[in-house]
């Protein structure tokens, strides 16, 4: 298994679809060798961790010189930057020797990150985990770029596609999060895409009756653009509507690496938590979650886990789309600040009715997201590519 980065701790999409995914072929038996490459510390502790669930782990450590030659060389290897960035053909000889030294009876790759160090054995299936369409993503970009650096994120889509669809042929089984990714996806057969979306572990994830101490939340790698700017429409634009009627209404903002944009919105009323040991209680404490996305892509992991421990959700059409839930019945949905506090406003005035929304979400994550149903699909396709 390749991943592009150490898949622990938990602070990231791509982190803990690995990390499910490893714990899945630990409990089935299968004997995982782990290649990962690292663009930062990994603790002992996060060492240990994976090595619990693996037969070996192999980290690749890249250095800031070495990302930055990568970049470099990857315009002049037409690689777009996202993949230019962990590619190097020391690594890549180091990947191989690997290969050929375990003889496995299956290459598994994480995103199209690491797929060119499948490209040299054709003779071993593999299996590619695009997870999330990452041409919707750099459209997003391209979309919302300044005019001078359009030129740039145009022929970064380009090179994603290029990507994705070059990478197709390499593997014999493929992978995506939703339906919503498969269907932009640039490859040759979109109908050959399985998708496994990530599943929610209900036996970690569950209701609490901890006292409610804060009326919104919203989770996330803080540092990811997209949580960034759902961070900042959240307090700047659609909070001061709520507080006209509830001036008392408090934010709190969780999650890993908050980027200095999201730690100038704390205040009186807005919380940034930072990296916290335990997010289960970040949850708990809310009587409302929401995720204002304005772009990023597949489906959100903070949906999921927020509705698994029966809170009350509110989304943009975005998030909403590739969850497949019904609305409002299990979720209310907005796009603009008006809509969104609009639903704020309900559900605390409403308590009752917020409580029938976070029961119907929670029946509904429960009987759909499952970890264990999910796993059941990746078992079928391992088993069906080797």
């Amino acid at each position: 298994m390749i991943v592009s980065r150490f898949p622990y701790p938990l602070e990231k999409g791509d982190k803990l679809r690995a990390f499910q995914h490893l714990s899945y072929l630990k409990q089935a038996g299968h004997e995982v060798h782990l290649i990962a490459l690292a663009d930062e510390a990994v603790s002992e502790k996060s060492k240990a961790k994976i090595h619990s669930l693996c037969t070996a782990v192999q980290i690749i450590k890249l250095s800031l010189l070495s990302r930055l030659i990568n970049l470099v060389f990857s315009f002049f290897r037409g690689l777009p930057l996202q993949v230019g960035y962990f590619y190097s053909k020391s690594i890549h000889k180091l990947v191989d020797k690997t290969i050929r030294e375990i003889q496995p009876d299956l290459i598994y790759c994480q995103l199209i990150r690491t797929a060119l160090y499948k490209k040299n054995f054709e003779n071993i299936p593999g299996i590619i985990d695009y997870m999330d369409a990452f041409s919707i993503g750099t459209a997003q970009r391209l979309k919302n770029a300044p005019y001078f650096l359009k030129p740039i994120f145009k022929r970064e889509l380009d090179r994603v596609k290029s990507i994705e669809m070059g990478s197709f042929q390499w593997f014999k089984s493929h992978l995506i999060i939703s339906d919503q990714d498969r269907q932009n996806m640039s490859v040759p057969d979109v109908e050959a895409l399985r998708v496994i979306p990530n599943g929610v572990d209900t036996d970690f994830f569950q209701p609490s009756d901890v006292p409610k101490t804060t009326d919104i939340t919203f989770v996330g790698n803080m540092n990811y653009p997209p949580n960034i700017d759902a961070s900042i429409f959240l307090v700047r634009e659609i909070m001061p509507i709520v507080w006209e009627s509830k001036p008392n209404a408090t934010v709190q903002l969780a999650g890993a690496n908050p980027h200095t944009s999201v730690v100038a919105l704390a205040s009186e009323r807005v919380t940034v938590t930072g990296w916290v040991n335990d997010i289960r209680d970040c949850y708990h404490i809310s009587r409302i979650f929401v995720a204002p996305m304005r772009t990023g892509t597949g489906l959100q992991n903070k949906l999921l886990e927020a509705m698994a421990v029966k809170l009350p959700c509110i989304t943009t059409t975005i998030s909403f789309t590739p969850l497949h839930a019904e609305a409002p019945k299990d979720i209310l949905v907005g796009n603009t600040k008006e809509e969104i506090a609009g639903h704020i406003l309900f559900l605390l005035q409403n308590p009752d009715k917020a409580n029938l929304i976070a029961r119907s979400g929670f029946d509904f994550v429960t009987g759909t997201y499952s970890i264990r149903h999910s796993h059941q699909i990746l078992e079928t396709v391992f088993t069906k590519t080797v």
